[in-house]
């Protein structure tokens, strides 16, 4: 694929952080941009193709009744406490 320049404007800190991370990665500034771009392209694609929900699934939507004060993460908080040992 042709490549094309690309100027981009940074504070000393970010290009100094950016210079950084490329070393530990053996990798130049341009590759982790391009890298960085085509990752938040895929996710921005899986966020707008979402599957449809199978038929089982829906199905089974409603079927529990939570009480309107339930507390999800008092919930699993709980749960985890109780897996693992943990003293809450």
């Amino acid at each position: 694929m042709p490549m094309n320049k690309l100027t981009l404007t940074a504070s000393r800190k970010v290009i100094s952080l950016a210079e950084e991370q490329a070393l530990r990665e053996k990798t130049s500034i341009s590759a982790m941009f391009s890298n960085f771009i085509l990752a938040k392209s895929r996710l921005n694609n899986k966020k707008h193709s979402r599957r449809s929900i199978g038929p089982l699934t829906k199905s089974l939507t409603g079927i529990v009744k939570l009480p309107d004060d339930f507390n999800e993460k008092e919930f699993m908080s709980d749960v985890f406490a109780e897996k693992y040992g943990l003293d809450k």
